[in-house]
């Protein structure tokens, strides 16, 4: 897109999200009553997946949305600060990248958002750290005490926000084919069949990332003694472990504690294998169908391209989680598959707001070592 149509596409979602704020100011919701609502219905399942939604709102600066399990409100308005920054870099970033094709807009800016919340959860937990004594040391307890309401402010903020850009897209492209000012460009169908081998490879690179996570992931930290995050003797020299751990173990299932002792259990290590297998799968094929999707929208700069395929690890993380949690038992836990299912897509989240941006780095490397960043239709017409 131009750069005028990004930031006019930038200033709807940021339009958006003033609303939900003001919304959040001006009406005090309590979480309890929305699950109690839905569950004296029949749908408890949507009641507390409703109330997850609403609950990111209690983490906004000022908010009125109360949760009976955080009764205190933010003690500090940077994270707010933090995410208004991001979401608005983000989506202006990964919209320059975009077609004009009221579709690719939707999608970019939900990813953007998602991203946006996961980095804000990361600010937080940072931040909470930093403000404790014990530092690096009390992170395994900081993972669980923070909640992870900016991830689904995040969320929420992308489906209304990508819907209003959608509408503000179409609307532009009418305008546009009324006018008679749409030029004439190559067939997508052509264009995107040409530059197929090119995008194979890059995929091929850009999944090799992922690829090492989850290997030295699943056969050394996840099985280290060291990567015990309930140890009660933590040297600190093993900080940076439990950093490791808090992005990349806790996104594999089934999430069982006494698989993180040293103990090899062959029922815990193929499910998060297939899982694994799978994270790796799904990226490869987003990088092929984006960078395919390039050869007929122009050339991204380096920061869009980092930016725009960190934002695809990260949704396809919290996917992989959500389906990850909802399909895989939990025996060792009395909790409903719902409940965990939200807890592992926003574990999901993290880890790829952790971890995109090497994807980020590798499919941006190879593009620029495979000639740049030219398409070959470009390179057809010259």
């Amino acid at each position: 897109m131009s750069r005028r149509r990004s930031a006019f596409a930038t200033v709807v979602v940021l339009g958006v999200f003033a609303c939900l704020y003001s919304l959040a100011l001006a009406i005090p919701v309590y979480i309890g009553d929305i699950s109690a609502l839905w569950s004296a219905r029949g749908h408890a399942w949507f009641g507390d997946v409703l109330g997850r939604m609403v609950d990111g709102f209690s983490f906004l600066w000022g908010s009125a949305v109360m949760n009976e399990g955080y009764p205190v409100a933010p003690a500090s308005g940077w994270p707010t600060v933090v995410f208004v920054a991001l979401l608005v870099a983000l989506v202006y970033a990964s919209l320059r990248t975009a077609s004009d094709a009221v579709y690719a807009v939707a999608g970019r800016v939900l990813c953007a958002s998602v991203l946006a919340g996961g980095l804000t959860n990361l600010f937080v937990v940072v931040q909470t750290v930093l403000g404790i004594r014990g530092g690096l040391e009390s992170l395994p307890t900081v993972i669980w005490a923070v909640p992870d309401d900016g991830i689904w402010l995040g969320l929420v903020v992308g489906v209304f926000g990508g819907y209003a850009a959608y509408a503000a897209a179409a609307f532009a492209r009418f305008a546009a084919l009324a006018l008679h000012s749409e030029r004439e460009t190559d067939d997508p169908a052509t264009a995107t069949e040409r530059g197929w081998p090119r995008a194979v490879q890059v995929a091929t690179w850009g999944a090799l990332p992922t690829l090492v996570l989850a290997l030295v992931g699943g056969f050394v930290w996840d099985y280290g003694p060291d990567a015990d995050p309930f140890g009660a003797d933590i040297d600190p020299r093993q900080a940076w472990v439990r950093l490791v751990w808090f992005a990349h173990a806790s996104l594999s299932a089934p999430h069982n504690p006494h698989s993180l002792s040293g103990s090899f259990d062959t029922s815990v290590w193929l499910p998060r294998t297939l899982t694994s297998a799978v994270l790796v799968v799904l990226v490869w094929l987003m990088v092929a169908l984006v960078v395919a999707g390039w050869q007929r929208s122009g050339r991204p700069g380096g920061f869009c391209v980092v930016v725009q395929l960190w934002a695809v690890v990260t949704v396809l993380a919290g996917i992989v989680g959500l389906l990850e949690g909802a399909l895989v038992p939990q025996d060792d836990f009395a909790m409903a598959s719902h409940y965990w299912a939200l807890d592992t897509a926003a574990q999901g989240i993290r880890f790829g707001a952790c971890f995109g941006w090497m994807t980020g780095i590798a499919v941006l490397l190879a593009l620029r070592l495979s000639r740049g960043a030219r398409t070959d239709v470009e390179e057809e017409v010259s």
